[in-house]
């Protein structure tokens, strides 16, 4: 992982306020703060900065700013409340996560996972198997309870999360999980008012591909992704992907035909926001921490709405840099970047060319793509740690 430090957080031990302010309460509540701090010392000097040159002799030397002054922001480590308890103030930490991603192939059954966990290279720091439980089609890789999708025509084989956790760490790994979001063609067809919706014929809209997606517009969808998660990260995977949190590419003819102000919206991406919020508090008040991902491509084109460190709760993302879909090149309206090096010439000039996007953000990167050697991929991993990049999926 390349760690943004974002500053030292204070822990309160005897009770925790999972709510607290919004993203946007938090910044005016900071910049109010500043304003009132600023305001105070200015008055203060004016009224003291007067009586002071008033009450120094002529030929007095300016006060030197003692040692203890000068470095008594960087040294204070310890804050008292209002009933006069102490609280510590470590150091922002964040864990390195290396991982290797299963297929939804892998999925079928515990033996599969075994076989697939046999194939994980060795003595390569990995200690997360990440596995896919809900897909791109918005299929479930393992038997929910929710009562939304029993006897739908959502696959659900018969393994249970508490089986797949079991499994994983027998084989001496840690269970972590990834969830497909807003990518789901398949419960809109159960529940059309989930997706995005014609005015005039009030179809279900559907992409170039002929795909269905689930719309953040849906408060309903947002239920049903917070129970996802909520059995997830209950089940004991420790951490849990979200990928797609995004509007598909919308034309203009399907502008029209949505008929729908918020999508032409500059602030449409705080729907993105504030459903990861939602799952960030459902994750993470199951003790399981929550990781975003977004495609490398998304990142250089400018199409990765949900990177706002503002409004996120999140503060780790992942970058997936799929080699076999930068190897057509990536096209960003202004510039066409090619990627024609060797699997870590590509991957460390994708990094350089996202760097400033996720500068706000802790970075893992996740090289996937099924047409690359694994030396190469292997050699790939080793070459980004040296720039920093010391967390990592592979698959």
């Amino acid at each position: 992982m390349k760690i943004k430090n974002k500053g030292r957080k204070i822990y309160k031990t005897k009770e925790k306020n999972y709510y607290g302010k919004s993203p946007v309460g938090k910044f005016f509540s900071a910049l109010l703060s500043i304003l009132l701090i600023g305001g105070i010392g200015f008055l203060g000097y004016s009224v003291a900065g007067p009586w002071i040159n008033y009450t120094r002799k002529q030929g007095d030397e300016e006060p030197q700013e003692s040692e203890t002054e000068s470095s008594e922001e960087e040294t204070f480590s310890e804050i008292h409340t209002e009933n006069n308890e102490m609280l510590s103030v470590p150091e922002s930490k964040h864990e390195t996560y290396k991982a290797f991603f299963l297929s939804e192939y892998d999925m079928s059954s515990t033996e599969s996972i075994k076989m697939a966990v046999g194939r994980i290279p060795q003595e390569q720091g990995i200690e997360y198997i990440e596995v896919p439980l809900k897909l791109k089609s918005g299929k479930l890789t393992y038997k929910s309870s929710s009562q939304q999708i029993t006897d739908s025509d959502i696959v659900q084989p018969e393994i249970t999360l508490q089986e797949i956790t079991r499994t994983i760490k027998k084989e001496g790994y840690k269970p972590s999980a990834h969830i497909s979001v807003f990518a789901d063609s398949t419960i809109p067809k159960i529940y059309p008012q989930y997706s995005y919706m014609i005015t005039e014929t009030l179809s279900v809209w559907q992409d170039s591909n002929s795909c269905l997606w689930a719309s953040p517009f849906s408060s309903d969808y947002t239920d049903y992704l917070t129970f996802i998660a909520d059995e997830i990260s209950e089940a004991g995977f420790e951490k849990i992907i979200c990928s797609d949190l995004s509007f598909p590419q919308f034309s203009d003819r399907d502008i029209e035909e949505l008929n729908d102000t918020r999508l032409e919206s500059d602030g449409r991406y705080t729907y993105l926001t504030d459903t990861a919020n939602v799952l960030y508090k459902t994750i993470t008040d199951d003790n399981s921490d929550m990781l975003i991902e977004v495609s490398a491509s998304d990142v250089i084109s400018g199409k990765a709405e949900i990177l706002k460190p503002l409004f996120l709760d999140a503060d780790t993302i992942v970058m997936n840099i799929n080699l076999d879909e930068i190897s057509r090149g990536v096209d960003t309206g202004s510039t066409v970047y090619e990627f024609n090096g060797s699997v870590s010439e590509n991957v460390l000039k994708m990094l350089e060319l996202s760097e400033d996007e996720l500068s706000d953000f802790n970075v893992t990167v996740r090289i996937s793509g099924g047409s690359n050697n694994t030396s190469d991929v292997l050699k790939a991993k080793d070459d980004i740690a040296e720039k920093g990049y010391t967390s990592f999926i592979l698959g």
